[in-house]
């Protein structure tokens, strides 16, 4: 890390790694609608009643403690930040740039006592095991070895590629993060004293019945993948949890873990049936989706994200749903249309996720 990051602010830090992370991942079907689109009817609100619970949770008995149990996962609270951020500004009453850095910054702080490496992922890990928790995962894990299991792999692969269209189709692509997270790359030394990158990626919520009814009848609540690469595969984890890699992913494969609702699964068999349980859900949550109008799919966009928030509200013994004042909004509003030449430039952006600054996107 260079020694001039190393004295950088926090925000400054955060501001840096978001440009990078907007930058490598390019343009991205804004599916089944633009967030900017959506976030104007709830950000206000929504930053407002958040800014203010955690105040309240501040003051109380090891409050840090409560927020932990709160935030879902650390990617979910990252993926949600910035346009938290933005409802913070746009706030009434209004709330003062030095209470807006305080937000963020307690924020952090949370998330430093949640991850045991850089918040930001600045050095390409997202790390949420220590070092010796990894390799005590690594050892207890009956690994399927890809030497004699290719063909095995490549399902495995494409069940968990399978739960990621789920994903999307679940909670679109703003806020995917709020159902799954990619952790590590972990070092961990295998029982051959072979070293390997461990990642786990945790879709931690495929079954969210409170914001998609209809998924009761899914079988599975969780999937988790788990991945042993050659030491030397070029492979990082950014702060969006996208993972980036150079050269086969499959070649550079050591040993795969699969399992759905805890229970391993390790056939090919197996693996093609959970695959195909998961996209025949996919179609039919792209189906439900083809017969709701415009304004419905935004009200889902905004459910879900009061949803990622739920347990802020449950603490507080209040309704997790959306606000009456919220939904009235796009009955009164109307449908936000974005200008043809499409959402902002990063650095409006910058300025718009920078809690220092007053700019907020489309205001003039």
């Amino acid at each position: 890390m260079a020694t001039k990051e190393l004295f950088m602010n926090r925000i400054d830090q955060y501001l840096k790694v978001l440009g990078q992370a907007f930058e490598k991942t390019g343009e991205i079907a804004p599916w089944p609608i633009h967030v900017g689109a959506v976030a104007p009817y709830f950000s206000d609100v929504e930053a407002r009643d958040i800014y203010d619970k955690l105040k309240m949770i501040s003051k109380q008995d090891q409050p840090k403690k409560i927020l932990r149990k709160l935030v879902v996962a650390p990617a979910v609270t990252k993926a949600l930040l910035m346009d938290l951020i933005v409802g913070l500004k746009a706030a009434r009453p209004p709330i003062s740039a030095r209470e807006r850095v305080w937000f963020v910054e307690y924020i952090f702080d949370v998330l430093e006592e949640m991850m045991t490496g850089d918040i930001f992922c600045r050095d390409g890990t997202n790390l949420l095991l220590t070092k010796n928790e990894a390799q005590k995962l690594s050892n207890q894990i009956s690994w399927i070895w890809l030497n004699s299991e290719k063909e095995l792999g490549r399902s495995i692969y494409k069940a968990s590629a399978s739960t990621k269209s789920l994903i999307w189709s679940l909670y679109f692509y703003g806020w995917d993060d709020i159902g799954y997270e990619i952790h590590g790359p972990y070092k961990v030394q295998l029982a051959n004293n072979k070293k390997a990158l461990l990642v786990i990626t945790d879709y931690f919520d495929i079954k969210p019945t409170l914001l998609w009814p209809s998924m009761i009848t899914f079988p599975h609540h969780s999937i988790r993948l788990m991945a042993l690469y050659d030491p030397k595969t070029d492979l990082k984890i950014d702060i969006f949890c996208h993972m980036v890699n150079k050269g086969d992913l499959l070649n550079n494969t050591v040993g795969l873990y699969l399992e759905a609702n805890d229970l391993p699964i390790r056939t090919k068999e197996g693996a093609e049936a959970l695959s195909k349980e998961l996209l025949e859900r996919v179609m039919k949550q792209h189906k439900a989706l083809e017969t709701m109008k415009k304004e419905e799919i935004i009200k889902k966009y905004i459910e879900s994200r009061y949803y990622a928030f739920r347990r802020w509200r449950i603490y507080f013994g209040e309704d997790w749903y959306p606000p009456k004042k919220v939904l009235e909004r796009i009955k009164k509003w109307g449908i936000i249309e974005l200008k043809e030449t499409g959402g902002p430039t990063w650095e409006e952006l910058k300025k718009a996720f920078d809690p220092r600054t007053e700019v907020i996107p489309g205001k003039d």
